[in-house]
């Protein structure tokens, strides 16, 4: 079970890529719009099959949602839900995914 911050969290994130969706992938359907998020995440990122905070970060900054989700409230999702390797959190994609 999630806290209510973490909830809360991947709620804004949802409509931040909803958003997004609507506005560049209309024509496309939803899955392909998040694995296309999840893909240039992945690539922002250092570990390999996973999405990091800075990964995270990029992401909403490059569909014009940094202001839509906090820097706090992408730690709560990344503290909560992912898993700490090499010094740096991280969700895997799979996970990522099944959050969006």
């Amino acid at each position: 079970m999630l806290s209510t911050k973490t909830s809360n969290a991947i709620n804004k994130l949802r409509s931040a890529v909803e958003h997004y969706r609507i506005q560049n992938f209309s024509e496309e359907l939803p899955s392909r719009c998040k694995k296309e998020i999840i893909r240039a995440a992945g690539a922002t990122s250092h570990s390999r099959g996973r999405i990091t905070m800075t990964g995270l970060e990029k992401i909403l900054q490059n569909i014009g949602a940094s202001q839509a989700v906090s820097k706090e409230e992408i730690e709560f999702i990344i503290d909560e839900l992912g898993e700490s390797s090499n010094s740096e959190h991280s969700i895997p994609i799979e996970k990522m995914l099944q959050i969006l």
